[in-house]
């Protein structure tokens, strides 16, 4: 019998579970921050599912302005810094 093989996390997972710890907060405190349920933040990751849109952009504020970890966040809600610089 052959073993299933575990797929990675995706990268956007491992980069919420890190700026969660990196804000010391639990899931659930997390969570409340954004408006979701504690699950979502779970299934976020672990991979299952993905931030909606508004979620990333919520992320990337939570990340600090100044943090280029926030255009990782945004980016994926598709935003982009040549976006901002042509307001």
């Amino acid at each position: 019998m052959r073993a299933a093989t575990k797929m990675a996390r995706p990268q956007w997972a491992t980069r919420i579970e890190k700026l969660r710890a990196a804000l010391a907060m639990s899931q659930t405190e997390l969570a409340e921050k954004l408006g979701v349920s504690a699950m979502a933040v779970s299934r976020w990751e672990r991979g299952i599912n993905e931030p909606s849109a508004s979620g990333y952009i919520q992320l990337g504020k939570l990340a600090g302005v100044g943090n280029s970890e926030c255009w990782f966040f945004w980016s994926r809600a598709g935003l982009h810094k040549s976006d901002l610089k042509n307001l």
